[in-house]
This record gives structure tokens, C-alpha cells and sequence, in this order.
């Protein structure tokens, strides 16, 4: 019931027009709480005895096309009768077959995070190597799919394909033929105003720091996991005692240095403030710095807390270098106003 229920604030998201409603998205944070998805790393010893659905992809961000998917494959599972599965791939297909960075929007442990709100029964990653990038379609279809996963179908978009030579499914008939009607559900990609919804457009987005933008693409905000540090107490001495984190793993996009209106979540529990990023430019530089100013008086568990999820909503202003800490501060005032703003016009 409740990774229904959370599912349901999800795809209602673009739809939202009070924060109210908005806050409600945020039963995602426990979702651990209930989820039946199981977490599982592939291994050649895998094997899901259960007939199953299966939907394949990076699913970098889970975005609204992703949502698309994942909302067919799980109702699509339930009316035949089969499990779910989720099939993705770390690292990011792209790095493994063209040789090429790719941040990410969302680390293994943020995809997770979102792909329990589906309602999916099994996540499994793919340790994506030089050798499972080899294997043609029908290698990968018969010994992977079929024999390991019991799969009796996929649910994919209809510019997605897999493989060596990533030939499109649909015109492999003999294949799905030999095993036993095998058949595809292929979903139109998701647009708004002729643009469609791809984890290629929101890193654009992000990197911009376009975020209001990525969050509409995304249809969720921007998360991010964030762990504990000890700070330098700099905050504090301005007037503004912040929570400090370490920074994200080199893989993860994050926004341009600046301030940011964003919601920290830990144990259900929601916090509206201000989160900074930088290097501290008015104090000569300093090594780059995490920081959440809550709006909000701090319950003392979330102080003791080592790990949080931010998610990150709107861009305040980019980061800027003052001649000195008061005009700093001065700013800093204006910056929580015009959060407190924010999220009192969203109400």
C-alpha cells in the first residue's frame, strides 16, 4: 500500500501547484519502510525462478519517461501474473562502451532510493564490463534474460535497444519466436513543448543550474545523498549554524557553486533551508564546502545523523566573492528571505 501510495504523489508532481501537495512527494524519504523491492547485485549463479516482466536501462535521474516505463511494467507484471524486474547497470553503459565521462544524476544508491517507489519487486544491477558489453542481443536475450531471469517479456522506450550491435527488438521476430512468444511493450518517449524527457537533458539543466527546469524534466528534486562532516564552525560565528557535508563522490553532477533552496529530509522528517556550495571565495578559497542553513530549529536526532537526502529545488543566486564577512552576512540575510519566500508562495 504504501509504494502505491508514494507512486502516486510522483506522477502527480508536475501537477502540483501548492507546496503543500508538493510536500506530500516526499514520502519517497521512507520509503525503505514497506518497500518489498528487493536489491540484488548480478552474478552468473543469479537465478529468478518466478516468470517475469523486465524493463533495461541506466535510468540515470528516473525521470518522468523512466516513471512512464516502470508505472507500465509493474501494472503490466500484475495483470499476467509475473514479477518485475528492473535491470540496470553500473557503471553507466556509455563510459564501458564508448569511453566517455558521464556524471551522474543519480549515484547507485539514489537510483535505489527512487526505483523503491514503483512498487518493483526486484532491482538488479549489472556490473557493466567489457565482456557484457560484447554480448550480442540474442546472447543477451536467451542466456541472461530468459535462462537467469525467467523473463517472458520487456518493457522498454521506443528509442531503447540492447546489445552489441543494439538492433531494435521489434524487428528480431525469429528470436521472440523461438522463445515461446516473447514479446515487447514499447512506450512513445515522453515530451513537453517538443522536447523529450532524458537524463541527457536534465545533466543540461543541472550543469546550468537550471534546476527548477531539471525538477520539472525529472519530476522530483534534484537528490542528493549526503554524508556527515565535521565543520569549521563558520556558520555559526555568522549568525548562520549550518549542517556540513562532505563532498559528493567525483562521479556526481552537482549544480553550479551557489545558494540553493532545498528540503533535508532524515527519519520522515522535513526541513526547508538553504544549501551552499562553493569555496568560501570571501575567505580566500577554502576547500569546497556543503552546508544546509535550516530554516527551522534542528531536531536534535537529525543533528546526530551521519547520512541525509537534500533535495535540491531552486537556484537563489550563484556564488559570489564580498570584500568583507559583513557584507557577507548582509547577503546571507537576503538570501534565507527570499528561501522563506519561496517556500511561503509555494504554500
Amino acid at each position: 500500500m504504501r509504494a502505491i501510495f508514494v507512486c502516486f504523489f510522483i506522477r502527480a508532481y508536475r501537477n502540483l501547484d501548492t507546496l503543500k501537495q508538493y510536500k506530500l512527494f516526499f514520502g519517497t524519504y521512507g520509503i525503505n519502510e514497506g518497500s518489498r523491492v528487493q536489491i540484488v547485485e548480478y552474478s552468473e549463479e543469479l537465478q529468478i525462478a518466478t516468470p517475469s516482466l523486465v524493463s533495461i536501462g541506466n535510468f540515470d535521474g528516473v525521470h518522468v519517461g523512466h516513471r512512464m516505463l516502470l508505472e507500465r511494467l509493474v501494472s503490466k507484471a500484475r495483470l499476467l501474473r509475473t514479477c518485475s524486474i528492473v535491470l540496470t547497470f553500473e557503471p553507466h553503459t556509455r563510459e564501458v562502451v564508448h569511453g566517455e565521462r558521464v556524471p551522474r544524476l543519480t549515484l547507485q544508491r539514489e537510483k535505489e532510493l527512487l526505483l523503491r517507489s514503483f512498487g518493483i519487486d526486484y532491482c538488479i544491477t549489472i556490473p557493466f564490463t567489457k565482456n557484457m558489453a560484447s554480448l550480442n542481443k540474442e546472447a543477451f536475450m536467451k542466456n541472461v534474460l530468459v535462462k537467469q531471469l525467467s523473463c517472458k517479456g520487456v518493457v522498454m522506450g521506443e528509442d531503447h535497444s540492447f546489445g552489441r550491435k543494439r538492433d531494435d527488438l521489434e524487428n528480431n521476430y525469429p528470436i521472440r519466436c523461438e522463445m515461446n512468444d516473447f514479446y515487447t511493450v514499447k512506450l512513445r518517449l515522453y515530451r513537453e513543448n517538443d522536447v523529450a524527457a532524458s537524463s541527457t537533458s536534465v545533466r543540461e539543466y543541472v550543469s546550468s543550474g537550471e534546476i527548477e527546469s531539471a525538477c520539472d524534466m525529472l519530476g522530483h528534486p534534484y537528490l542528493l545523498c549526503a554524508v556527515r562532516t565535521r565543520g569549521k564552525r563558520l556558520g555559526r560565528e555568522l549568525g548562520y549554524p549550518t549542517l556540513n557535508f562532505l563532498p559528493p563522490p567525483s562521479q556526481k553532477l552537482v549544480p553550479p557553486p551557489g545558494v540553493y533552496a532545498a528540503a533535508l529530509e532524515c527519519h520522515g522528517v522535513l526541513l526547508e533551508g538553504c544549501l551552499y556550495f562553493g569555496d568560501c571565495p570571501t575567505f580566500g578559497n577554502r576547500d569546497v564546502h556543503f552546508e544546509f542553513f535550516s530554516l527551522d530549529e534542528l531536531p536534535p536526532r537529525i543533528d546526530q545523523e551521519r547520512e541525509v537526502l537534500l533535495w535540491i529545488q531552486k537556484e537563489i543566486r550563484q556564488e559570489q566573492r564580498f570584500d568583507t564577512p559583513e557584507e557577507l552576512v548582509a547577503q546571507m540575510e537576503k538570501d534565507v528571505e527570499s528561501i522563506r519566500n519561496y517556500f511561503r508562495k509555494e504554500w
